[in-house]
């Protein structure tokens, strides 16, 4: 699911309102903590100890180191 909404000043920061169909498809709730990381210009969310960070982290590395190797299998 994409939406688009806009940043807002929130004091000194920047916020963001997530629509509520967004955080039913991630399976979030108002008020929970959350991590917020920077990849390749993009902007993630997710829970904290939930894995996917460190696993995103891990397969980007892989994938770095690799690269020339997975093109060649991938002839």
């Amino acid at each position: 699911m994409a939406a688009t909404t806009k940043l807002t000043r929130i004091g000194n920061s920047t916020g963001v309102a997530i629509p509520r169909e967004v955080l039913d498809e991630a399976h979030m709730n108002r008020g929970e903590e959350v991590t917020i990381s920077v990849v390749d210009g993009r902007i993630e969310i997710a829970k904290p100890g939930d894995g996917y960070n460190e696993s995103m982290a891990i397969g980007r590395r892989f994938a770095k180191r690799y690269a020339k190797t997975m093109a060649a299998l991938a002839k």
